[in-house]
């Protein structure tokens, strides 16, 4: 009874929130999903390894009110985000608001104002789709889109901001973290392309206080530059990236650390009728822990998921009791302190216009490691199915086996590794 009525006051608050707006034209779409998980031992370890099998579901639902032909509400909320069935879902109600922002057309730029998607950019490499709290300007001329944004990642100045260990009050000044980025992108019916910079700054670290010793007091700021370029030409489709990290972590009283780390992508896929074929190549600049004056780790690329135990963000997530190379476990940097140089391919088999057979196998090392580990990932195979049910309705499996590497081992004294596999199915409903 109480998980209803939670979920009762969730949907009044919805509905208080939209009704103003109900005079306005309403466009309403998005997803429904229901998952399954299976993964035979995550730590690799086939004498103590436990599987891991659960089920989770998520509605997306997008939602743009249209109060005059120049000015719009756009929202989006995801219901049972990975909730977990047998589980209670996070929040209570099972609601989380993801978009909020005003989209206004003037006679000479765009502007959007509020939260909104931040971290997608060209190919799914180098993406992290997340939110944020952003104020936008863009310009389209002719093929070409300009775009300005500044971003508030995190916000230390209102009041008093509780200490992260003690929870005791604390007053903060200037200790923000913002982002402030230009771009270009063009586009046409063959290609299109982009070129940006951002530059973060990071002052959440850099107040005292009665907690923290002022030797780990820092201020963190960096420039990245992206450029990357998606075409098709003739039956062969190319998608390349490439992003340069640089900047310094300032100490209050200890050496300071540079920031200087690459990341880089290309595939070309081969398109012949119903048969796709593809290779790829990803590059992720590790961080050698030895070098105290500099930090090279580059960071993750959550939506580039092309494997799905090395790195998918549902199976795999604690792999050897690491991570995958799609985020680091809980209690380490191991990961992305590594790196990783993964080459790839794909095939595709259409035998009917609704089902699609595709398979992929890719060879991962690491970029740096620790010394005496090993710099093996291994070797993963997939082989999946997805099937259009009806208009709208697809069901999708794949199955996944690791050929786990001596990185796993975690140094010449570590444990021995064994090889694992996993199968995932997910059944989607679009409107």
């Amino acid at each position: 009874m109480k998980k209803l009525s939670l979920f009762a006051i969730c949907m009044l608050g919805i509905m208080l929130v939209v009704s103003p707006l109900m005079a306005a034209d309403l466009e309403i779409g998005g997803s429904c999903e229901a998952n399954g998980f299976y993964m035979n031992n995550t730590d690799l370890d086939d004498d103590t390894g436990a599987s891991d099998a659960f089920m989770d579901m998520k509605l997306s639902l997008d939602m743009i009110f249209k109060v005059t032909d120049k000015l719009k509400l756009v929202t989006a909320a995801d219901m049972l985000e990975d909730t977990v069935w047998g589980q209670d879902p996070d929040p209570a109600c099972g609601i989380a608001w993801k978009k909020a922002y005003i989209a206004a057309k003037f006679d000479y730029f765009n502007l959007h104002v509020g939260r909104m998607g931040r971290g997608i950019w060209g190919p799914d490499f180098g993406n992290i789709d997340v939110e944020a709290d952003k104020i936008k300007v863009f310009k389209k001329i002719g093929n070409f889109k300009i775009t300005a944004a500044y971003t508030k990642h995190k916000e230390c100045d209102k009041g008093e901001q509780p200490d992260e260990v003690t929870g005791n009050p604390l007053w903060w000044s200037d200790s923000d973290k913002d982002t402030y980025g230009v771009n270009v992108k063009y586009a046409s019916e063959k290609y299109n392309a982009g070129f940006k910079v951002r530059y973060l700054r990071d002052m959440s670290n850099s107040d005292a206080n009665p907690y923290t010793d002022t030797a780990d007091l820092y201020k963190y700021s960096d420039v990245l530059v992206t450029p990357y370029l998606v075409g098709s030409f003739g039956p062969v489709d190319i998608e390349a990236e490439i992003a340069y990290k640089h900047g310094e972590q300032d100490f209050y009283n200890k050496q300071d650390v540079d920031k200087r780390a690459w990341e880089y992508y290309v595939n070309a896929a081969f398109n012949a009728g119903p048969v796709n074929l593809s290779a790829g190549y990803a590059f992720v600049e590790g961080n050698d822990v030895n070098d105290t004056s500099e930090n090279s780790a580059f960071g993750y690329c959550t939506e580039f998921q092309p494997l799905i135990i090395l790195f998918n963000d549902k199976v795999g997530g604690d792999l050897g009791g690491l991570g995958n190379l799609n985020k680091d476990g809980a209690y380490s940097n191991d990961i992305k302190n590594a790196g990783y140089k993964l080459l790839y391919a794909t095939a595709s088999f259409s035998p009917v216009e609704n089902v699609t057979l595709n398979a992929a196998i890719g060879t991962a090392t690491a970029d740096e490691q620790k010394p005496g580990w090993d710099d093996d990932y291994g070797v993963e195979y997939n082989l999946g199915v997805e099937v259009g049910l009806m208009d709208n309705l697809t069901y999708s499996a794949t199955f996944g086996y690791l050929s786990a590497g001596d990185f796993w081992k975690q140094g010449p004294a570590g444990k021995e590794v064994d090889n694992t596999y996993a199968f995932m199915h997910s059944l989607v409903v679009e409107f």
